[in-house]
């Protein structure tokens, strides 16, 4: 779906179904339109005369994805038959318009699988130090050099201190500390991913764990049931990017229906997806999983500063419906990204690197948006990060019908940071948070309507102000912001809200594990005098994403606010007075809903 209408240039633009509309009041429109391919390509690896020489026809296919890739001009796509490649995709070229585009897809029903790992074949031996001594069932072997025809993840570290010094003061303290100063480079055993740890001695007792050498090329694995590791399968991640072009700025590109997994590339910044743009504009990344990368799975953004000089016509991109788990540092990061749609993806277990003071994690993480959406993702279990981060000087941008659940970040399930300009979070359910709800500091005239929040160990929302912060050359307030008929359910409490200049009114608030005074919060403040206390019962499973609620107790009915014109689940909103929440109504009775974003 789609890209704002001012960029006609990108050809015809059409409204979303259902309409939605941004911050301004301007629709979000798509410039994506039907394209009719003058040419397919096949690429087969399991095919008997499959090779790179080939033409690429189905009775002759190409043996690699990359062929494809340097041959393939507007218009034309490549469709992939299942199997397992393990290379990485440099498209040569992108399409040359909506209609032009290039397409790189998996044939139907088949699985494709693309890896930056490469089955780790050199012997294993029981590991011993120089001075002779080794540990109970930890074994050794050497990476050969053949593995790395550019670079040696295990070779270098996650992050640098060069990297800290070019552009990212506020990691300072991360210098030299785990995990940044542990290596890029992933271990797998029988698919599964092993944890890296810091020295030699850590692998004493601990199964599934790995350590590297100085020399980036010895190894030494305690096996997970410490089995004889020359009796199990073993990959060694080789390279960062797995689809990703070398040249920046390249357009017009789709991406479909692959499986793309085993990354080894590092920290941000710059941000490296196993899926990257590089820079681009104007891609569609749809349908993909992306899993079990060192850091990042997709990224759609500037990469490195948005300060610099920005190429013509970056972003614009339509990610959707893809499934993004176990990423180290994200799932979806993009910086300095206009008119993005983020929609239907599902992310799960991102974080594990657990880094969160370099500022760059989370399940989804963008920044210095301009005009995007990012609506109906499933978010769950992000792991010392927030589940939607929205970071600095954001304009016009809306996050709406989300589901983010089970994050564990005090900064919030969903967080909009130091953006001075509208922005709206509406219609989103959250739960579970091991943290705030939402949260947002350093942000004015931020609309936070129609969305459930239950289940936050801290505020279920809480908008602050980090003392003495220059945003945009000024220093940062937190004012002009309004809270508007939400549900706040079953927290350790509700709210907290630093400046006066605020606008809180027509929310539920249910009992939480605090006590909450509504009278004493309206005499104090001066908020939320059309507000009530209700006594909501709520149960929601992450499983099957099935939510049972009722409601007792009044209940206000509520202006509607500019710009929600639909509930959850699509309806439209009736014209007059509205219920809190975000789905259009409140029941009485039990009622059980399941929260599909798909």
């Amino acid at each position: 779906m789609g890209l704002a209408g001012s960029y006609a240039s990108a050809g015809e633009v059409r409204s979303l179904d259902p309409p939605v509309y941004l911050p301004d009041g301007q629709e979000f429109k798509t410039w994506e339109v039907p394209v009719i391919f003058t040419r397919t390509y096949y690429v087969n690896e399991s095919h008997a005369q499959a090779s790179d020489d080939n033409p690429g026809t189905e009775s002759l296919p190409f043996l690699t994805i990359n062929r494809a890739a340097q041959v393939l001009q507007p218009g034309e796509r490549v469709v992939i038959h299942a199997g397992t490649y393990r290379e990485r995709v440099r498209p040569a070229r992108g399409g040359s318009g909506a209609d032009q585009m290039i397409s790189y897809e998996a044939a139907p029903q088949a699985k494709v699988v693309i890896k930056g790992s490469r089955a780790l074949r050199s012997k294993w031996f029981p590991s011993r130090r120089n001075n002779g001594s080794g540990l109970d069932n930890v074994w050794m072997t050497t990476l050969p050099g053949e593995l790395f025809p550019e670079q040696n993840p295990f070779a270098q570290v996650n992050l640098t201190d060069g990297q800290i010094d070019a552009c990212m003061p506020w990691a300072v303290s991360t210098k030299g500390k785990v995990p940044n100063a542990l290596r890029r480079g992933l271990i797998f055993q029988g698919g599964r991913r092993l944890k890296q740890v810091a020295a030699y001695e850590q692998l004493a007792g601990a199964e599934g764990t790995y350590w590297v050498e100085a020399d980036g090329r010895s190894v030494h694995v305690h096996p997970l049931q410490s089995v004889d590791p020359n009796q199990a399968a073993f990959e060694a991640t080789t390279q960062g990017f797995i689809f990703a072009p070398e040249e920046f700025g390249l357009g017009y590109i789709r991406v479909k229906g692959l499986t793309v997994e085993h990354s080894a590339n590092c920290f941000p910044r710059p941000q490296q997806g196993a899926i990257s743009t590089q820079r681009g504009h104007h891609w569609i990344i749809e349908e993909n999983a992306v899993r079990e990368c060192n850091s990042i799975g997709i990224d759609i953004g500037d990469q490195f500063d948005v300060t610099g000089p920005k190429l013509a016509e970056g972003g614009r991109h339509i990610v959707r419906g893809n499934t993004i788990t176990d990423c180290g540092i994200g799932g979806i990061e993009g910086l300095g990204i206009e008119q993005t749609l983020i929609e239907t993806n599902t992310i799960r277990r991102c974080g594990w690197q657990r880094i969160w003071r370099i500022y760059e994690v989370a399940g989804i993480k963008v920044h210095c948006t301009v005009s995007c959406l990012v609506r109906r993702n499933l978010v769950t279990d992000t792991i010392d990060a927030p589940g939607i981060w929205l970071d600095y000087a954001n304009r016009n941008s809306r996050v709406t019908g989300n589901v983010v659940i089970n994050t564990e970040c005090s900064n919030g399930g969903i967080f909009m940071e130091a953006s001075q300009a509208p922005n709206m979070v509406d219609t989103n359910f959250v739960w579970g948070t091991q943290g705030n709800g939402i949260y947002q500091h350093d942000c004015d005239e931020l609309v936070i309507a129609h969305n459930f929040v239950g289940q936050s160990s801290e505020d279920a929302l809480r908008m602050q102000i980090c003392q003495g912060r220059e945003v945009l050359g000024r220093l940062s307030t937190a004012r002009r912001n309004r809270i508007l008929n939400n549900l706040f359910v079953a927290g350790d409490s509700m709210l907290f809200i630093s400046d006066p200049d605020n606008v809180s009114d027509h929310n539920v608030f249910a009992l939480g594990r605090k006590p909450f005074d509504l009278a004493e919060w309206q005499n104090s403040h001066g908020w939320d005098k059309n507000s009530l206390v209700a006594d909501v019962q709520a149960a929601f499973d992450p499983d099957t994403l099935e939510l049972t609620w009722s409601t007792r107790g009044e209940v206000p009915e509520c202006p509607p606010v500019d710009g929600i014109t639909h509930d959850f689940f699509g309806r439209p909103r009736a014209a007059g007075p509205v219920l809190p929440g975000p789905f259009g109504s409140v029941p009485r009775e039990p009622m059980r809903i399941k929260l599909n974003v798909r």
